[in-house]
C-alpha cells in the first residue's frame, strides 16, 4: 500500500497478486493495466528489474524505458470509481511525463482504462458504468447546496456547477447542446426542467454519446435525442430552430476562422438564447497556450470572449443583447430580441 493512493482505493492493493496480463490492453503506443487487484509493491519491483523508470501519482503507476514496450500505465480504478474525472486525472497527473501530447493520446488512454481493462470481455458493461456513474455524480453535485465553483474547469464538479448555471439560463421548450461530447447535459435538462419538450445533443462523433443515448432509452426520456452533426456544415440549419442553444467548452477546439463559421451556424438555429462557455487557460498558473491534451486550438481571455459577443451582436444587426459572466472561465449569453 502506498501513501499516495486514495483512501477509498487502498484496500484493493492488499489483495492477492494477479497476473499482469490478466487485465491489460495495448492502445496506440501504450499498454494499460488494471492494477486494482495487484500488489503494487511487487509490480514496482518487477518493472524496476526490467529497466523501467517509475513515476507514481495518486491514481497511476507509470513505467517508462527506451526499449519496447516503452510505456506501461497501471491504474487502480474499479467500476465504482470510473466517470469523466478519469480524463482529468490523466491530464493533470501524467502530462508532465510527456505521454499525453495530443487529444488522441488522451482518448487512447481513457479507452484503455475503461473499455480495455475493467471488463475485457464486456466493453459495453464497462462504458455503462462510466455513464451511470457520471450522471449520478452530476446529479449529486447539482442537488448539493453550495456546490463550489471550482477553478479547474476539467473536473466533474466544475461541470456540474456550469450545468447548474445553464439550467438557470435556459428558456423555451426546445434545447440544443452543440458538440455535446458525452451528452449528459441533455439528460440533466430533461430530468430537472419540466418545461423542456425537446432536448437534442449533437456531435461530429456519434460514438461519444452512445452511453447517454442508452441511458435516455432506459429512463424513458422520450424528449431526449442525439444525432451526428458537423458544426461547420453548410446545411447546419437543417436541424431546425431551438429556443436555447448551448456550446460549452467548444469554441476553443476550433481555429479562429472556423470558430466564426461555427458561431454563424449556431446563431442560425437559435430562436432565443445562445449560451457559450470557454475556459480561461491563461489563468491559475496555466501557460498562455492552448491545452493540446484536450484538443484546444486557441485560448480565451475575458476580452477575447467579449469581442466574440460583440461580433455575434453585429450578426444580429443590433436585434439582440449580450452579457458576460466570469464563471469557471467565461460564460457568454447572446439573446435575440
Amino acid at each position: 500500500m502506498t501513501e499516495s493512493q486514495p483512501a477509498d482505493m487502498q484496500a484493493s492493493s492488499k489483495t492477492k497478486k494477479v497476473s499482469i496480463q490478466e487485465r491489460s490492453v495495448r492502445v496506440g503506443n501504450f499498454i494499460v493495466v488494471n492494477g486494482s487487484r495487484a500488489n503494487h509493491t511487487l509490480l514496482k519491483e518487477r518493472f524496476t528489474q526490467g529497466g523501467y523508470q517509475i513515476h507514481e501519482t495518486p491514481h497511476f503507476l507509470l513505467f517508462q524505458r527506451i526499449e519496447a514496450p516503452s510505456t506501461i500505465l497501471v491504474h487502480w480504478f474499479t467500476s465504482e470509481h470510473i466517470d469523466t474525472d478519469v480524463s482529468h486525472y490523466l491530464v493533470q497527473e501524467l502530462k508532465s511525463f510527456g505521454i499525453i501530447a495530443s487529444s488522441q493520446h488522451l482518448s487512447e488512454l481513457l479507452t484503455g482504462i475503461v473499455g480495455g481493462t475493467l471488463y475485457p470481455d464486456d466493453v459495453r458493461r464497462a462504458w455503462n458504468y462510466f455513464g451511470v456513474n457520471t450522471l449520478q455524480r452530476l446529479l449529486t453535485f447539482l442537488n448539493t447546496a453550495g456546490t463550489p465553483c471550482l477553478k479547474d474547469y476539467g473536473t466533474l464538479s466544475a461541470s456540474a456547477t456550469l450545468y447548474q448555471r445553464v439550467c438557470e439560463l435556459c428558456v423555451g421548450e426546445s434545447f440544443l447542446d452543440a458538440a455535446c461530447n458525452g451528452g449528459f447535459l441533455s439528460l440533466l435538462l430533461a430530468e430537472r426542467l419540466p418545461f423542456v419538450v425537446k432536448a437534442v445533443g449533437i456531435d461530429i462523433d456519434a460514438d461519444v454519446f452512445v452511453v447517454a443515448q442508452k441511458l435516455a432509452e432506459e429512463r424513458h426520456m422520450h424528449n431526449v435525442a442525439y444525432q451526428q452533426a458537423d458544426l461547420l456544415a453548410d446545411d447546419f440549419d437543417h436541424l431546425g430552430s431551438f429556443d436555447t442553444v448551448t456550446a460549452l467548452h467548444v469554441l476553443e477546439h476550433f481555429s479562429e476562422d472556423d470558430m466564426y463559421r461555427v458561431l454563424t451556424n449556431l446563431l442560425r438555429v437559435t430562436s432565443h438564447r445562445l449560451i457559450l462557455a470557454v475556459p480561461y487557460e491563461h489563468e491559475h498558473d496555466r501557460p498562455k497556450k492552448p491545452e493540446v491534451a484536450y484538443g484546444h486550438q486557441q485560448f480565451f481571455s475575458r476580452a477575447k470572449l467579449e469581442a466574440v459577443g460583440e461580433w455575434c451582436l453585429q450578426q444580429l444587426q443590433g436585434a439582440g443583447r449580450v452579457w458576460h459572466e466570469d464563471f469557471i472561465g467565461g460564460l457568454l449569453l447572446i439573446e435575440r430580441r
